[in-house]
């Protein structure tokens, strides 16, 4: 009897200590959002990540394939201007949206396109992502 409470201890133990470990704080929780293609490593590939602290966009390029990677964003359901990064493959680019509310709905997407002519390449966007300011 009295080795069956040490493991179940152990277990409870274990278990508490686990949750401890996994559970992160809410404002350091990231949101991505990649291409149609992938995040990285291939063709046509790139991410956008919201960070709350700053209300900002990591805009990351995944591949050197000529196209430049935008994000899409819709704070709290207004429409936001496009953030572009054109710096290049295996770089990324940090855009701001200013000193937004807080605790509004993010949704964004990211998607192949050229900055110059502001063309977004159909079907290139990806899963939707979300986040909170």
């Amino acid at each position: 009897m009295r080795r069956g409470i040490s493991v179940l201890g152990l277990v409870s133990a274990a278990t508490v200590a686990f949750a401890t470990v996994t559970v992160a704080p809410a404002a350091a929780a990231l949101s991505q959002a990649c291409t149609a293609y992938g995040c990285y490593e291939t063709w046509g590939t790139g991410s956008g990540r919201w960070i709350a602290d700053g209300d900002k966009m990591v805009i990351c390029d995944g591949y050197a394939d000529g196209y430049s990677i935008v994000v899409r964003t819709h704070i709290n359901y207004r429409s936001q201007p496009n953030k572009w990064h054109t710096s290049g493959a295996g770089k990324c680019t940090e855009r701001s949206y200013g000193d937004v509310g807080e605790g509004l709905k993010v949704v964004f997407y990211t998607c192949l396109g050229k900055q110059s002519t502001d063309y977004i390449v159909t079907g290139s966007c990806g899963n939707v992502g979300y986040g909170t300011t």
